[in-house]
């Protein structure tokens, strides 16, 4: 069975409550019932570790496909890296998992009125960086912070913490991986 990898923080994750969950993990499964899912998301975890954990956590397995979503916490005001740093171990990890092998997901929109480590212009900055790396690799690219504002309401789409997705705003980050993972498999 072909395994699709999801490699992110705990957006990818399902971050509720504090604990990462299996809700991204199963509702990208039924879009994929011939597919092995497997959520190697890591809550918390910037670039740097996504390349830390790369070997243990995606590149040790043989994967169809990797869905490739770090960005939220490296926009973070304190645990955050300069978008150089971003762009620089984007592209490290782009080359270690394989061009023709990932979907590339920039960071999350945040209500940053509530997080206030989650500002909008640093959002911005690294929406953009994914998006020109995405464009560089020509890597399919879910530019999810724009998908969560086209909704008009992006704030309905966030648990109280104002940074993770409830329940729709899963749905529509599956909604539109989904196909973007069928342009990889192809």
């Amino acid at each position: 069975m072909q395994k699709i990898i999801l490699y992110g923080d705990s957006i990818l994750a399902g971050y509720r409550n504090g604990h990462a969950t299996e809700l991204v993990t199963e509702s990208l499964q039924t879009y994929f019932s011939d597919h092995q899912v497997i959520n190697s998301s890591i809550p918390g975890a910037t670039t740097e570790e996504g390349l830390d954990f790369l070997s243990l956590k995606v590149t040790n397995l043989k994967y169809s496909a990797v869905v490739l979503g770090l960005g939220t916490n490296d926009c973070s005001v304190k645990l955050g890296l300069s978008p150089g740093h971003y762009a620089a171990n984007l592209d490290k990890l782009v080359q270690m998992i394989g061009r023709d092998k990932i979907v590339l997901m920039g960071p999350a929109y945040t209500n940053w009125k509530i997080a206030e480590d989650h500002s909008w212009s640093r959002t911005l900055q690294f929406q953009l960086v994914a998006q020109e790396c995405a464009k560089h690799n020509n890597l399919p690219f879910l530019d999810l912070a724009k998908a969560m504002e086209n909704s008009n309401h992006p704030n309905d789409l966030l648990e109280d913490d104002g940074i993770h997705l409830n329940d729709e705003g899963i749905a529509l980050l599956t909604k539109k991986l989904a196909p973007l993972i069928k342009e990889v498999l192809a």
